[in-house]
This record gives C-alpha cells, sequence and structure tokens, in this order.
C-alpha cells in the first residue's frame, strides 16, 4: 500500500470513529483499531506525530464543527453545571446537552 492510499485510509477510519462517538454509536473496537493504525503511521514514519495531531484535528473539526479543546472544554462545563444546578442544566434542550 502507498503511504498516500495509507494515510487516507487513517483518516477515513479517525472519520468514522467521530461520525460513530457522535451518533451515540461509541465502538471501542472501532476506536483501537484506528489508534493502532495512526501508531503504526508513526512507527513507520509515515506521519509525524504533529502530522497525526492535525489529522485528529482537522477530522474532528470536521465532524463535531468545534476542536477537541472546544469540545472538552464544552462538555467539561456542561458536567460542573449538572453537579452544581440540575435544574439549570436540564432547561439546556438535551439535543445541544448530547452534542
Amino acid at each position: 500500500m502507498e503511504h498516500r492510499a495509507f494515510i487516507d485510509y487513517c483518516r477515513a477510519e479517525l472519520t468514522k470513529t467521530f461520525e460513530n462517538i457522535k451518533q451515540s454509536k461509541a465502538n471501542n473496537q472501532h476506536k483501537f483499531r484506528t489508534e493502532g493504525l495512526l501508531q503504526a503511521a508513526k512507527l513507520l514514519n509515515i506521519l509525524t506525530p504533529c502530522e497525526i495531531s492535525k489529522m485528529i484535528e482537522d477530522e474532528h473539526l470536521s465532524v463535531f464543527g468545534e476542536s477537541v479543546q472546544q469540545r472538552q472544554a464544552r462538555k467539561s462545563s456542561l458536567a460542573e453545571l449538572k453537579e452544581k444546578s440540575p435544574d439549570a442544566y436540564f432547561e439546556i434542550p438535551a439535543i445541544e446537552r448530547k452534542s
């Protein structure tokens, strides 16, 4: 397999992993397989750690519409709100809380 084809395959699998998570159909087996592909790309010097990070960030942004850091911050603030003020938490529409 050519390097470009392998990189494209890794990107497609990463996108599929994020789409599964977005649809609440997380599949750990697929996630771990994708992580293994990215690790193989690094070990075989096909991608650098920076390129892998950029790929993850790009695909995350395309699927979720926000960066990894933005999503983590939003989810942690929702968890904090749920703990401190459950009424305020449940006033937020479920579709917004789920994302």
